[in-house]
């Protein structure tokens, strides 16, 4: 049996996956998985230890996945293969849709260095940088991101977006959550409450940090 088939026994039991996050697509056990699965692909294995007693994924994994140009790529990367194996089934009817969201994680999730759980994206691009004054991502650049059209475009965009800080301090749980959640607006299916849509999510985050700095140099 491969390692990709043996099934995983050292990781804590159901009743600990709880993931303290504000989760708008995910379900909690998607949630879960996907932070465990950035754990193995990306923290040395000192770090990892103190998450899991499961091991780290092999060498060169995400390295692999970070060269994938494309959702379409990293479907075929042993880095996407292994997080696909850990979700919880979806119905037939979405398989390719859920193919491609899931593809589009794993690609922007191996950029990320270091998490911060719970720190989501718009208030890290909000948040001063080095005492200029001035936010990690410009507002022309924000509104940028969110006005994305195409899986290819979010991509690369939050590739972008991650580098202004620097790859790190950022909840995976809610980098996955988002792209979920843009996904599902791609589809023709928003959230029916205005303050459930990612628009709203990563403008209300962006521009409260903003606030407090701005408000401090009045």
């Amino acid at each position: 049996m491969s390692q990709m088939e043996t099934p995983e026994v050292a990781d804590m039991p159901s009743p600990e996956k709880t993931v303290p996050e504000r989760l708008l697509a995910l379900s909690k056990d998607e949630a879960f998985e996907v932070r465990r699965w950035w754990q193995r692909l990306t923290l040395s294995p000192q770090d990892l230890a103190t998450h899991t007693k499961a091991p780290p994924w092999p060498k060169g994994m995400r390295a692999r996945l970070r060269r994938c140009a494309s959702p379409e790529a990293a479907m075929l990367s042993d880095g996407f293969r292994y997080l696909w194996q850990g979700l919880p089934e979806a119905p037939p009817a979405h398989r390719d849709e859920r193919l491609q969201q899931w593809a589009c994680i794993a690609l922007v999730l191996a950029e990320v260095r270091d998490e911060t759980p719970s720190a989501s994206l718009g208030s890290r691009l909000g948040q001063e940088k080095n005492g200029t004054g001035k936010p990690c991502m410009s507002e022309l650049r924000f509104q940028q991101l969110m006005d994305c059209h195409s899986p290819q475009e979010l991509v690369q965009r939050l590739r972008r977006a991650l580098a202004l800080i620097d790859k790190r301090d950022v909840s995976v749980v809610h980098l996955a959550d988002n792209i979920a959640l843009w996904w599902s607006e791609y589809r023709g299916q928003p959230a029916a409450k205005p303050s459930k849509r990612l628009g709203f999510v990563w403008a209300n985050d962006y521009f409260e940090a903003l606030a407090k700095y701005q408000r401090d140099s009045d």
